[in-house]
């Protein structure tokens, strides 16, 4: 064998791969949910919040193909805004703060989602359904920190 017209480069022999394996997904790294993540202060609620948008998700997909009315849409919207209202309010805020409640914000980036999905995906309907989650959240923040 004549071994000059071989070329080695040894730092990258054993570095590179076919790539046959990664469209087979046998070597995709297996990502944690969000509520699985290392440092989460709240798992249990996080995992709600998810599960809120995949309702929202089947929401748009079924007004979408006109399976639902605005009304059953509005309506299906405020259950939605208002369990995520729940959420944040009683596993995301701190009372303790002299002026005003905090809400983390690990609960506020679900919020601030929210508010986009509601205006991206069902317009109108979606916005006076936020506006109403938005006024159940302030006055359920003030009634809690009146009491403490």
């Amino acid at each position: 064998m004549n071994t000059q017209n071989v070329n080695i480069n040894v730092n990258t022999a054993t570095k590179e791969h076919s790539g046959r394996y990664e469209t087979a997904g046998l070597c995709e790294p297996e990502t944690p949910e969000p509520w699985e993540k290392p440092g989460v202060q709240y798992p249990a609620a996080v995992r709600a919040l998810e599960m809120e948008f995949i309702y929202l998700d089947d929401l748009n997909d079924l007004y979408a193909q006109s399976s639902t009315s605005p009304d059953e849409l509005e309506q299906a919207l405020y259950v939605i805004f208002g369990r995520m209202t729940e959420l944040v309010q009683s596993c995301g805020a701190d009372y303790k703060q002299p002026d005003k409640p905090r809400v983390s914000y690990e609960m506020a980036k679900y919020w601030i989602r929210g508010q986009r999905v509601a205006q991206q995906c069902f317009g109108e309907i979606g916005q006076r359904a936020w506006e109403h989650a938005r006024y159940r959240l302030a006055f359920e923040l003030a009634v809690e920190y009146s009491y403490n």
